[in-house]
């Protein structure tokens, strides 16, 4: 049973919410992989560019799951 005032989630918000949790951790997996190779292969600056790929990606990450916590708490209001 649901509670007043709120409602069942439809499934373009299901797939909003999914592309927003993936996205960062797509990004993060794919800027250690090539950060990987670049270290293998001795590319520094290219290491340096997958470095800064990471930090945003845990930044959109951190980001996004504070806006779900803050989301949750006004909802239980």
């Amino acid at each position: 049973m649901m509670a007043n005032g709120s409602r069942e989630e439809g499934p373009a918000l299901r797939l909003m919410r999914l592309w927003l949790w993936t996205a960062p951790l797509l990004m993060l997996a794919l800027a250690a992989l090539f950060g990987w190779l670049a270290v293998g292969e001795g590319k520094w600056g290219l290491l340096a560019a997958m470095a800064v790929l990471a930090l945003v990606a845990v930044g959109l990450f951190v980001l996004q799951w504070r806006l779900e916590q803050s989301g949750t708490s006004q909802k239980r209001r």
